[in-house]
């Protein structure tokens, strides 16, 4: 799986908005790496194991963040969300050698402890609401796994804290966690692009071929 890292970072994905400091840090990483001579097709020369994992993970948080879905998950929404999040996790951590991806980890770990601190859902700060959208409450109307911080939410400081301005596209509120997250993108992209891929011999020089006596 050539961008299963990648794919794997958006283990914090939210139903207000996407991790959208990850896609921009993509961007970000993409060009970097062009700009430092990689290429893009030395990407699928990554070996990134247990991939199946994180895609039934990110495949359930697709699922459960479905319209029709979040009408009607009521009280299993945030097992469901922790679950599919830890089976994320899991998959990150049995790919640590590959660059970039420890420091995603550490960032997918500092929101999942968030987040079990309090009962499944993300603290999101009224204050970052209040900026993005003039109003401090969240924009949804049913099943989110993003709650406001009040005074009995644990690990503030680890949520949702900070705003990506607008008039920027997709303009939302993220945490420390993202941060890192996107900053290990961007080291994994550039790593990835820049690494030799297998050596194939110049056009119109033929392939020795090995016979066997």
């Amino acid at each position: 799986m050539t961008a299963g890292a990648l794919c794997a970072g958006v283990v914090m994905t939210e139903a207000v908005e996407p991790n959208v400091l990850l896609l921009y840090s993509i961007a970000a990483g993409l060009l970097l790496g062009r700009l430092l001579g990689g290429q893009v097709r030395n990407i699928e020369h990554i070996r990134f194991v247990w991939w199946q994992l994180a895609l039934a993970g990110l495949a359930v948080q697709l699922i459960l963040f479905a319209d029709p879905i979040q009408e009607r998950v009521g009280g299993e929404g945030p097992f469901i969300y922790v679950f599919s999040t830890v089976a994320v996790l899991v998959a990150l951590l049995r790919n640590l050698r590959l660059p970039g991806l420890t420091i995603i980890a550490t960032g997918a770990v500092l929101n999942l402890v968030v987040v079990l601190a309090n009962g499944g859902y993300m603290p999101s700060s009224p204050a970052a609401w209040l900026e993005l959208t003039g109003s401090a409450a969240l924009p949804v109307s049913h099943y989110s796994n993003v709650a406001l911080i009040g005074p009995d939410t644990l690990l503030p400081f680890l949520g949702d804290i900070f705003v990506f301005p607008r008039p920027l596209p997709m303009a939302t509120a993220f945490s420390i966690g993202d941060v890192v997250i996107a900053l290990g993108a961007v080291i994994f992209l550039v790593t990835a692009m820049r690494q030799a891929g297998p050596t194939m011999p110049p056009r119109g020089v033929p392939v020795p071929v090995r016979v066997r006596h």
